[in-house]
């Protein structure tokens, strides 16, 4: 960490306008330079089901989508984007995104689960009141604990905490630095754990006296289920590098001491400070480089959690303006999604139309990517009408009980890849629905809402019924070989029982086909 947070000459000539807008000029000077041809914008209807996958986790509802696609203001989409940012689905979905970034281990370890309802109770808490993003991360890195000499958590509170940050890191230093650094600070210490890092410039005792932050946490208590258990003692902290004898001190990763005044303060809270300082040289860059990722399935630095000398930013300039923008914002998490989304980069079709457009890098054209466990499922409920759910219970989908059918859905869907744009494991395991029963039941005239009211509506032709399948799917009209096609097929039925299954069958086609089952 020897940079400045911001180079003061990345600023470019349109400084004064909208962040969408300068994100937009950076990406066409580049491509440019890279000859990349870019790709028309996304139809309306492309437009729609993207951000609502991206802010809300799932298709957008058929009446909504005709009323977007009838409605001829200019400005529908961003009011769009503004609509979906105050919605509860963007609270549902954004705690299920966080929860999977912060608390990576509860994709598979089965005791860290039994954490996730609190913790998410309490994310989606902060994701309501719009509490800033720095705000949030000094309330985990300083989450309470425990008994301290000036401090004691209430054992019978029942205000969830995000304590399971720490419980699922099993309260062990090198396990929360690790956490830490990544999640916070995009880098990845921990390959310094052991040995000086074989690559980058980290030093193993930069790694412990990072991790020395965390080591006032009672040793003997690292076992506790419950963390209202752990005694956590105050003052200047010091950690032993294992297999040595050498102590050192908590030190910031970018060499600095705190001074540990006589009033004992948490070592943790002295941490939370530095790491959502305005003069920390990671934190906003790599916030932003995250946000960035969710859209785009790849950051501008990627890995998005590893910022290091041999790994470059493919637009360091765009990344520098995020940046400064987040900041100056006061790290409004909504703020910098709603310029994103309004970006002309981000609203171009998935289609690719020109060679040029083939590497992702350069944003010629939007990333196909792949969808969640909880994405799918929240959509497949969407689109049948089976199995409804409260926004709630969605949000809990990895701490349910294990037989209900979320819990099952997300065994099954669950990948720890963090690479969107590689949506091979996605489709292999949407396989696995084509004979299951969930699929079977939800494309079914007795139990699928969707599916009946379609088939049963009784002015609708064979045309329409087609139609409204598909925009419950889909999202979008059939084209005129796929209605032509379809109508054909259905109306070789002999009678009703035959074209009703003939339905059936292109329900669950269209639920099963990688068009679904894709972001693009």
């Amino acid at each position: 960490m020897h940079s400045p947070v911001f180079a003061s000459d990345s600023r470019t000539t349109v400084q004064n306008s909208r962040l969408s807008n300068q994100i937009d000029d950076l990406i066409e000077q580049a491509k440019k330079k890279e000859g990349v041809v870019s790709a028309p914008l996304a139809t309306d209807a492309e437009f729609m089901r993207r951000v609502s996958l991206d802010l809300t986790g799932k298709i957008p509802p058929v009446a909504e989508l005709r009323l977007f696609l009838t409605d001829q203001d200019p400005l529908k989409r961003e009011k769009l984007i503004n609509r979906l940012l105050s919605s509860p689905g963007f609270v549902v979905h954004f705690t299920n995104t966080w929860r999977d970034i912060l608390l990576p281990e509860a994709a598979t370890d089965l005791q860290t689960r039994g954490q996730i309802p609190e913790f998410d109770a309490w994310l989606r808490s902060q994701l309501q009141e719009n509490v800033h993003y720095d705000e949030l991360v000094r309330k985990i890195i300083d989450a309470p604990l425990g008994a301290t000499t000036n401090r004691q958590v209430a054992r019978n509170s029942q205000d969830p905490t995000p304590r399971a940050y720490y419980i699922t890191k099993q309260l062990k230093p090198e396990n929360l630095a690790a956490g830490t650094s990544r999640a916070f600070l995009g880098v990845r210490i921990e390959c310094a754990q052991c040995h000086d890092h074989p690559f980058d410039d980290w030093k193993q005792h930069q790694f412990w006296q990072y991790a020395a932050f965390f080591s006032n946490i009672d040793q003997r208590q690292q076992n506790a289920v419950n963390a209202t258990d752990v005694r956590e003692v105050l003052g200047k902290p010091q950690i032993k590098i294992p297999d040595t004898n050498r102590l050192v001190d908590a030190t910031f990763l970018d060499g600095a001491q705190p001074e540990w005044d006589k009033e004992q303060m948490n070592p943790r809270t002295r941490l939370s400070d530095w790491v959502t300082s305005a003069q920390n040289p990671y934190f906003a860059k790599a916030t932003a480089n995250r946000v960035w990722s969710l859209f785009f399935g790849r950051g501008i630095v990627d890995p998005v959690d590893d910022f290091s000398s041999t790994n470059h930013a493919s637009h360091p300039e765009l990344l520098e303006l995020l940046a400064r923008r987040f900041q100056e914002q006061h790290y409004d998490l909504k703020y910098l999604i709603r310029e994103i989304t309004n970006s002309q980069t981000y609203q171009l079709t998935s289609k690719q139309t020109d060679p040029s457009q083939s590497r992702v890098e350069w944003y010629g054209k939007m990333p196909t990517r792949g969808l969640t466990a909880e994405q799918i499922f929240a959509s497949l409920v969407q689109a049948t009408g089976f199995f409804r759910q409260t926004t709630e219970s969605n949000a809990l989908l990895v701490g349910a009980g294990t037989n209900t059918p979320q819990a099952e859905f997300y065994e099954l869907f669950q990948s720890d890849s963090e690479n969107q744009l590689d949506p091979k494991a996605s489709i292999l395991q949407a396989l696995a629905l084509m004979n299951g029963t969930f699929i079977t039941n939800a494309t079914s005239l007795e139990q699928s809402d969707v599916f009946t009211a379609i088939v049963d509506f009784p002015t609708l032709s064979v045309e329409k019924k087609i139609e409204a399948f598909y925009l419950t799917t889909l999202s979008r009209f059939p084209t005129e070989a796929e209605s032509q096609r379809l109508t054909a097929y259905v109306s070789a039925g002999k009678s009703d029982a035959d074209r009703t299954h003939a339905y059936s069958d292109l329900f669950w086609a269209l639920l099963n086909s990688s068009e679904f089952l894709l972001n693009h």
